[in-house]
């Protein structure tokens, strides 16, 4: 095999395998030869992406299920969120993993190799456990090194999801749980999702904002006790499981590793610190550094913003779950009792004016977040 390559991708993941579908569809590159790098042979099922968008994407095709409605629970209020004209996906990884590498498969420029990384050097060198590569541009999503900054917010998305299958017509495939806060929330920000895909079988799933991970055995005793007591499951099998950990913080995550290497995913910031959000922002990144290819500019031009609001945002909210001095559900409580769904999708998307983000703020506990806000900008 030829061990030079124009793009070299190390990660088959989310960030990776979908900038080697945007590369594949820019015209401009169809010459350009690209290798994907990755350890595992991917085609387990060891992870499900939920994400809102207005547009279509390339993966529709294979999407789980979808929705334009969601339904919110808090201690004190309940609501069907009417989301158009953003839909709810849901894509589970092993559809998404045969939908990419069977792209790349097709492409005579693109080759994968299944190798465990050990190191990249600046100079676009990738060194495996027993082959050397070298590429123009090294993309990388298979190494994430955030550090901890005195001063910043470093909390946790963690969770549990069980594919349940019910003997009984138990779930409205039209009813999808976006976000159920009545459960215990321990002093933190916790709530359970629940995603049917028909009457039988649905995704639950524990979540939690937090500093510190749980035990095992109590990310199962909260998915059973909300199985039995909420969703009146009487007997259920378990079809699979999926446990993730998502970082949320306000650190400064460096782009590149050098000229030639470039961090994607959560390696180079995408995922969004107050949610733990990730795959449609990934989207974003990816296909806006693939038509950057195409266009002969830097991978990152244009990507970068010397003052970003949002993360402005992100880091009052991430004080205000770090001091716990207002409940995290009460947040989403008023966010989704005094807004259009609509409104907040975009606040969340990253796609408002300022006359919106003044309106979300007036929404939320004003005391609160005004605090909060000026520890962060004195």
């Amino acid at each position: 095999m030829n061990q030079e390559f124009d793009y070299i991708i190390a990660g088959a993941g989310a960030a990776g395998l979908s900038l080697a579908l945007y590369i594949l569809e820019e015209p401009a590159l169809k010459d350009k030869q690209v290798l994907v790098l990755d350890k595992h042979v991917k085609n387990s099922n060891d992870r499900t992406w939920c994400f809102w968008q207005k547009e279509p994407s390339p993966f529709d095709q294979i999407l789980h299920a979808s929705w334009d409605e969601l339904y919110f629970h808090s201690p004190v209020f309940s609501k069907v969120l009417e989301i158009q004209p953003y839909r709810y996906k849901m894509l589970r990884s092993r559809d998404f993993y045969e939908f990419c590498l069977g792209k790349i498969k097709e492409s005579k420029n693109f080759s994968f190799v299944q190798e465990d990384i050990k190191e990249m050097m600046a100079d676009g060198t990738v060194i495996c456990q027993g082959q050397t590569f070298k590429g123009k541009y090294i993309f990388n999503s298979a190494f994430v090194s955030i550090p901890k900054t005195t001063g910043k917010h470093h909390l946790l998305q963690h969770f549990t999801g069980w594919f349940v299958k019910s003997p009984e017509a138990i779930f409205d495939p039209q009813r999808p749980v976006l976000m159920d806060f009545r459960i215990d929330q321990k002093g933190d920000c916790r709530f359970m999702y629940v995603l049917p895909k028909n009457e039988h079988q649905a995704l639950v799933e524990y979540t939690i904002f937090s500093d510190s991970l749980l035990e095992e055995a109590e990310y199962k005793a909260a998915l059973e006790t909300y199985c039995r007591e909420v969703l009146k499951l009487d007997s259920y099998e378990i079809e699979e499981t999926e446990y993730g950990v998502i970082p949320m913080t306000n650190e400064p995550i460096p782009k590149t590793q050098s000229g030639h290497v470039i961090n994607i995913g959560t390696a180079g910031g995408h995922t969004k610190a107050s949610t733990g959000y990730t795959f449609s922002f990934t989207q974003k990144k990816c296909r806006k550094i693939a038509a950057n290819l195409a266009d002969n500019k830097l991978p990152l031009d244009g990507l970068d913003s010397k003052f970003d609001k949002y993360l402005l945002y992100d880091s009052i909210f991430l004080r205000v779950l770090s001091e716990k001095n207002f409940p995290a559900w009460r947040v989403f409580s008023e966010l989704f009792e005094k807004l259009p769904p609509k409104t907040v999708f975009d606040f969340l998307d990253e796609n408002t004016n300022l006359l919106t983000d003044i309106r979300v703020m007036n929404s939320t506990h004003i005391p609160t977040f005004l605090k909060a806000a000026l520890k962060e900008v004195l």
